[in-house]
């Protein structure tokens, strides 16, 4: 969802830009996360950034039971009638809410923010990217779901020698995705199941469309590296690492296969949002068991990446 504002530049909605980060591609790089994913994965860590849209979140730790915000609401989306909660069918996301609460209990997730001002938080940290090989990152989210902002964003880095990556899902027309590629050096691109009805299961979406956009990634003269999230109970099986393995000896061109083992760091967001999470409980991969999946895929000639593995 990009929208575009009264000088005619192009806006996208954004709701993180991390600085220095080392996670998301070769060197030091800046990652620019946008809101929006058309999957809806039981484990995803970052739920805010799911809807495209700007989104109230609720600290209880924070507030002090003012009752400003109730004042000052003209949806009645704030109600104490037994606990602070937001009333998300009423709210508007004016906003008015976060201005008024001074403690910090309601914050905002997602801005509209201009290329022009990205570009220029992405320029001060120029020369970390040049001396370290790093660049920029397009994460969300998937930043496919803001395609004229991101297609505009990754133009005018290439335009400056930035070093390009770009975080999918797969999930998105070919032609979409082909635009962007052109302005992209490498891309992360997820994959989180083998068996489209599980995956389906776990996602919300098939995934035929998301191994249909990897061979065709893979067909090209594109830098690519794969990334698992490994969810116990979820992918972990023995039977879906091994059809992975399988299907990774297929690629020719894949760079290599990076794991990403479960972690809970954000499950407080959900409870931020208003939101169950219904993996509660659910513990990371033992050390073990990511040695085992390594060497599983490793048995097939596969490259892997686990930075967790001590």
């Amino acid at each position: 969802m990009t929208v575009e504002n009264v000088a005619g530049q192009t806006t996208g909605v954004v709701f993180d830009i991390k600085r220095y980060a080392v996670h998301d591609g070769p060197g030091i790089r800046t990652t620019v996360f946008l809101k929006g994913c058309p999957l809806r994965c039981l484990w995803c860590h970052s739920p805010e950034s799911q809807h495209p849209y700007q989104e109230i979140l609720y600290f209880k730790n924070l507030c002090i039971s003012c009752s400003e915000c109730l004042r000052v609401c003209p949806h009645e989306a704030q109600t104490t009638d037994i606990d602070h909660k937001i009333r998300r069918d009423r709210c508007m996301r004016c906003g008015r809410c976060v201005e008024s609460c001074y403690p910090g209990a309601l914050k905002t997730a997602g801005r509209t923010l201009t290329v022009e001002t990205v570009v220029d938080t992405l320029t001060q940290d120029a020369a970390f990217y040049q001396n370290s090989g790093g660049g920029i990152t397009i994460s969300g989210g998937e930043p496919t779901m803001q395609p004229e902002f991101t297609l505009e964003l990754l133009r005018r880095c290439k335009a400056k020698g930035y070093h390009t990556a770009l975080d999918t899902c797969g999930h998105v027309t070919g032609r979409v995705l082909a635009g962007l590629l052109r302005y992209v050096d490498l891309v992360l691109y997820d994959l989180k199941h083998m068996d489209s009805v599980r995956h389906r299961e776990l996602t919300g979406v098939s995934n035929h469309l998301i191994l249909a956009n990897l061979r065709r990634i893979d067909r090209q003269d594109q830098a690519y590296v794969v990334r698992v999230p490994l969810i116990p109970t979820c992918n972990d099986s023995e039977a879906n690492i091994e059809a992975m393995a399988t299907f990774f000896q297929t690629l020719k061109h894949m760079a290599y296969i990076e794991i990403l083992p479960y972690h809970g760091f954000g499950v407080s967001k959900y409870e931020h949002l208003g939101r169950a999470y219904c993996l509660s409980g659910l513990q990371p991969p033992s050390q073990d068991r990511l040695k085992r999946v390594r060497e599983q895929m490793q048995r097939h000639g596969l490259t892997i990446k686990l930075e967790s593995l001590q």
